[in-house]
């Protein structure tokens, strides 16, 4: 079947926007990120080598494309973190996004963030995210979503940013829930105390099931067990099967900073569903 449209996936880690969006019919022509060993396993699934810092990537060298895909680094508006944002470096990695709009015009754009991201210093980083977003062309829809509403048994809120080229005109909105896929007991193979996971973090591994810090062991069959990254990757929505390259903090890592593939194809369904990239 031929693609439906052509993506590209910014701050691409292990390809959680590649394989949403693939499955809602998209082709990828261009991925970019920095860490190298997301990089192999990006190459090792896909069959494509990302390109590398996006402060060396021109806007004119990029490939045609429809849509872009972006998961910009969390860290600097993360509750867990400094909340750094604009004063912290990779905290400026969105205005490359918007570099990148600006200069390509795409017909739509995805990007996704943690929910802090929309309170952090009184909601004005996202006030001025939106605008810069606007102000590139684009209507622009927010949501906070769960993994858990979309398939998989995580509990996962991230912050959407769905955009739509200002000319294009489409009847957008947000996806409904749909049923779990697999519950948390057939992941982790017998019954589990809990019905939907924890946040798949980056830290704080091996705490022990009663640390507050606690995301990776739990209680089956009555014996607490920790998850391993393949079960990880069900959470997020990739197939068991996905090769994680590197060593185990490394494919814990890739895991936990990707995003829910379920969301990503709920959305991106509902763009090409609307007509967006017919359209222009």
């Amino acid at each position: 079947m031929a693609s439906k449209f052509k993506f590209i996936d910014l701050f691409s880690g292990i390809g959680g926007f590649h394989t949403g969006a693939a499955n809602a019919g998209g082709k990828c022509v261009m991925a970019s990120d920095i860490n190298e060993t997301a990089n192999k396993t990006y190459f090792e699934n896909y069959g494509i080598k990302p390109w590398g810092d996006i402060y060396q990537i021109k806007s004119e060298d990029i490939p045609d494309f429809d849509l872009l895909c972006g998961g910009f680094p969390c860290q600097p508006f993360s509750q867990v973190g400094p909340k750094g944002a604009f004063e912290d470096e990779r905290g400026l990695l969105i205005f490359q996004i918007l570099r990148i709009l600006k200069d390509r015009q795409p017909k739509a754009f995805l990007l996704e963030n943690v929910r802090g991201l929309k309170s952090i210093q009184g909601g004005a980083v996202f006030a001025t995210i939106v605008n810069e977003l606007k102000n590139a062309g684009y209507q622009v829809h927010t949501k906070v979503l769960e993994a858990k509403d979309y398939g998989t048994p995580q509990l996962r809120k991230r912050l959407f940013f769905v955009g739509i080229r200002n000319d294009i005109k489409a009847d957008f909105s947000f996806p409904e829930p749909v049923p779990l896929k697999y519950t948390f007991s057939e992941i982790m193979g017998g019954e589990t105390e809990r019905q939907y996971s924890f946040t798949i973090r980056i830290g704080g591994r091996r705490s022990g099931i009663n640390n507050r810090f606690n995301w990776d062991c739990y209680m089956v069959d009555g014996v607490p067990r920790y998850i391993t990254p393949e079960e990880c990757l069900m959470l997020q929505g990739f197939d068991r099967d996905f090769k994680l390259c590197g060593n185990e903090n490394e494919r814990y890592a890739q895991v936990g900073n990707s995003v829910p593939t379920t969301i990503v194809y709920a959305i991106v369904n509902q763009l090409a569903k609307a007509g967006v990239f017919k359209k222009g």
